[in-house]
């Protein structure tokens, strides 16, 4: 371990933002479920998902006890590589070993948290964590669950995350939003990090997101308001991200847009936009600095969005925010309005 460079201190805003040693930080991270691999492949995948632009990553150890060098290695790659891991451990030797390595983020102390775990175990659980390491996060999962809200497991941990894997799933793309918003209302509720679970993996005998879909996925998290994003999976024992090379240049190119667009992410104002004529379509102004930006989706897989809204007082028109990616909006009379193809997503400054 690295001993010249200090613990990071991982903290959460009052406005559910992450403070990493004070400074707001929006975590763009992958899971790794590492005992489907080995330790060559832990270090390996670890370097492949920093390669992608990620900043964060949820890996797991072997075994409490044995594999506290190991781990310190994978640490180590991560502290080198600019990221910080949450740990899938929270035993009190790990803590004890790992808390001080400055890659440490944090600890995940409930995977699908609503269905394994009451609120109260959660809690025992963010307590026994916090009691033993004060200065990093206690992180919790919960399994995808649309009919209840689960308000009493917020709170009960530093971050929650709220997983959405619709592809071949049984649901259509377009639940990310509204399973997303729900989760940011009741973590503001409590004071907790909001952090969507998204899917970047085939259900059994089902395919892979299309990189279309992942960036909708992505695109629809974001004007929820999370404050963070890990997709599930790089690696389990169905799933090997490093064989399907085809999601790796979506995901390096929306690690580049996020890592851009963070600043107004986690200190910006966010403002949803009635859209007429398509009740589907998602239009978000955000402000920041003095500058405005509008983000504008369409969650359809199937169908193009005809959409017509108010462009803010003031404003004269748009202009393309994010490089390389279409834009088929135009601003005239106070008016936003143009066709979006199904999936599209586009940013835009206003002027």
């Amino acid at each position: 371990m690295t001993q010249s460079v200090a613990s990071t201190r991982a903290t959460v805003r009052s406005d559910g933002s992450l403070l990493v040693n004070g400074q707001a930080t929006f975590p763009m991270g992958m899971y790794h479920v590492s005992w489907a691999g080995n330790a060559a492949k832990r270090l390996r995948d670890l370097n492949a998902i920093a390669n992608l632009g990620f900043n964060t990553v949820n890996m797991t150890m072997f075994d409490s006890e044995g594999d506290i060098a190991g781990f310190t290695k994978v640490l180590d790659a991560a502290q080198n590589r600019g990221m910080k891991v949450l740990i899938e451990d929270f035993s009190a030797k790990s803590i004890a070993s790992l808390k001080g390595h400055p890659a440490t983020l944090g600890w995940m102390i409930a995977d699908d948290c609503n269905n394994l775990v009451t609120p109260l175990e959660l809690e025992k659980r963010h307590r026994a964590t916090k009691a033993l390491d004060a200065d990093h996060l206690t992180y919790t999962s919960m399994a995808i669950s649309f009919a209840n809200s689960h308000t009493d497991y917020f709170g009960r941990a530093d971050a929650v995350g709220n997983q959405s894997y619709p592809i071949d799933g049984g649901d259509a793309i377009s639940v990310v939003y509204p399973v997303m918003q729900k989760l940011v209302a009741e973590a503001a509720q409590k004071g907790t990090l909001p952090i969507a679970n998204l899917q970047s993996f085939r259900w059994e005998n089902g395919r892979y997101p299309t990189a279309p879909e992942l960036n909708n996925m992505t695109n629809q998290a974001l004007a929820a308001g999370v404050k963070g994003i890990l997709y599930y999976t790089y690696l389990d024992s169905t799933n090997d991200l490093a064989k399907y090379a085809a999601l790796n240049g979506e995901l390096k190119r929306l690690n580049r847009e996020v890592k851009l667009l963070t600043p107004v992410l986690v200190n910006g104002q966010r403002r949803s936009v009635t859209v007429s004529g398509n009740r589907q379509a998602i239009a978000t102004y955000w402000d920041y600095q003095g500058h405005r930006y509008l983000q504008v989706l369409n969650p359809n897989g199937k169908a193009s969005a005809k959409v017509q809204f108010a462009l803010p007082a003031g404003s004269a028109g748009l202009s393309r925010l994010l490089a390389g990616r279409p834009t088929t909006l135009r601003a005239q009379g106070g008016q936003v309005s143009g066709t979006l193809a199904p999936l599209a997503t586009q940013w835009y400054e206003v002027n």
